[in-house]
């Protein structure tokens, strides 16, 4: 989910140290609210970086015209770039006593507990994966930057991707021309598909892809309002149950959700166009499944060593896929004889994130199967055979394979006789 909070970053920058040196990190632990038990973004930064950046992005005009400042009241009053770790003159006295009772202390050791004990720097076991959450109340600076600040609509804010990601557009507003008109989703793509690859990052993919979606579902309901059983509702109609449980019983109440991929709307709908599709043009003749190798693509792996986003792997994966398009449609192609007269394709995402393509080919002039008619099951083997080839001729990588195959076939024809 997104949330568009605006901060004060003045206010924000106030809360890091006095004094920083180039080397010195901190600990920082973001909160929604203070109230909160733990932090929903927990990283080591470096104070001097984030006041040079700031103090970078105050001078560009995208901040200027936001009206976004910084004050250096602060910085002028703890000019020093140390501070003395003893603060109070009394805790220079040295009591050996509290010293003696630490080292006899270790020698308890009859109680200890792994999970009790706790990083001597917790800073320095940190990695992406690492769970923080037992250790987060215990170190670092917590504030919570958006708190008692009323959320903004990410459609209703112009400037949104700009001010969000810093790093990408560098305090500079995206520059198009005033007699042309592109749509959110063309200037998305256009960014993805740039040789500058900050916009891949999945940060910025989630974001983008929030924003595209919101859009749609806004333009969808503008849309559905409009229409004949959904027109001009009040609020005294969506208040009585009956009439909003008409509308959920019509499927009037979902419609909007048919941008959504993952929506039952939309699966319905994709549903009845596949279905119309084989009342109209029959059983298909070709169904393909289609995966992508990216392990074994050794141009795709030689450009991840330098550019990784997974918008690169999709880009390998669509032009390959085009490439076999290619070679199924050529006059000369394993289609020879038969064009294609249609064909239905769904593309879906595995686990690991890579492109999985299901296909419905409808193919002309191809044989129907009819298991009364003797001839037909011969066409039918013929035109399989044509298109389709088995060699268990074994090689030395699948030899083992190819009698794990046959031990496999052997063993269920045995239990089917």
């Amino acid at each position: 989910n997104l949330v568009n909070v605006p901060m004060n970053v003045d206010i924000n920058v106030s809360i890091l140290p006095r004094s920083f040196s180039d080397t010195h990190t901190i600990q920082l632990k973001l909160m929604r609210q203070m109230k909160n038990k733990n932090a929903f973004m927990y990283e080591t930064i470096r104070p001097k970086v984030v006041h040079t950046a700031i103090k970078y992005l105050i001078g560009q005009e995208l901040y200027k015209d936001e009206g976004i400042v910084i004050s250096n009241d602060w910085i002028k009053e703890y000019s020093n770039e140390r501070e003395n770790f003893i603060v109070n003159d009394e805790d220079k006295k040295l009591n050996v006593n509290e010293n003696r009772e630490e080292v006899f202390d270790d020698d308890d050791d009859d109680d200890w507990n792994e999970l009790d004990d706790k990083p001597i720097s917790p800073g320095a076991t940190e990695t992406l994966l690492n769970d923080e959450t037992n250790n987060q109340n215990d170190i670092g600076i917590k504030f919570a930057p958006g708190e008692n600040n009323r959320p903004i609509s990410i459609l209703m804010d112009l400037k949104v991707d700009e001010l969000r990601f810093p790093k990408i557009y560098c305090g500079k507003q995206r520059k198009i021309k005033d007699n042309v008109r592109l749509t959110y989703a063309k200037i998305a793509k256009s960014e993805l598909r740039m040789f500058d690859r900050r916009c891949g990052r999945v940060s910025k993919l989630f974001f983008t892809y929030k924003k595209l979606q919101t859009r749609k579902f806004s333009d969808a309901i503008s849309i559905n309002l409009r229409k004949k059983n959904t027109k001009n509702v009040t609020v005294a109609q969506m208040l009585n149950r009956d009439y909003v449980n008409g509308l959920i019983h019509t499927d009037d109440a979902f419609t909007f959700l048919r941008c959504d991929r993952s929506s039952p709307a939309f699966w319905e709908m994709k549903k009845k166009e596949l279905l119309a599709m084989f009342r109209q043009l029959g059983c298909p003749t070709i169904f393909l499944t289609l995966s992508a190798a990216e392990t074994k693509w050794s141009e795709l792996i030689v450009i991840l060593t330098q550019v990784k986003d997974p918008v690169t792997c999709v880009h390998c994966f669509e032009h390959r896929l085009k490439c076999l398009w290619e070679i199924l449609l050529a006059p000369c192609g394993p289609f020879e004889g038969n064009g294609l007269k249609d064909k239905y394709i769904i593309v879906e995402f595995q686990f690991r994130g890579s492109p999985h393509i299901h296909l419905f080919i409808w193919l002309k002039n191809a044989p129907k199967y009819d298991k009364s008619n003797p001839k037909s099951i011969e066409q039918c083997i013929e035109f399989i055979d044509k298109l389709i080839s088995v060699n268990a001729k074994p090689t030395e990588f699948s030899e083992e394979l190819i009698n794990v195959q046959r031990h496999k076939h052997s063993h269920t024809c045995k239990k089917n006789m």
